[in-house]
């Protein structure tokens, strides 16, 4: 018997993108953020993992 597991989202720290993605990224997901040069998925990335991290939750960019 399988049983169901229900995830949260997690807030990306960027509350319009929050709204795009149905109130952030799943948990326990695997995200690849692509694009051209320039368009800012490095300050992306260091935004979502500033929002996320915590004395808790370590995080390693």
């Amino acid at each position: 018997m399988i049983d169901k597991v229900s995830l949260g989202n997690q807030s990306t720290g960027v509350p319009g993108l929050d709204t795009l993605l149905g109130g952030g990224l799943s948990e326990f997901s695997f995200n690849v953020i692509a694009g051209a040069p320039g368009t800012g998925k490095t300050t992306l990335a260091h935004q979502i993992m500033f929002a996320l991290a915590g004395p808790q939750k370590k995080a390693l960019f």
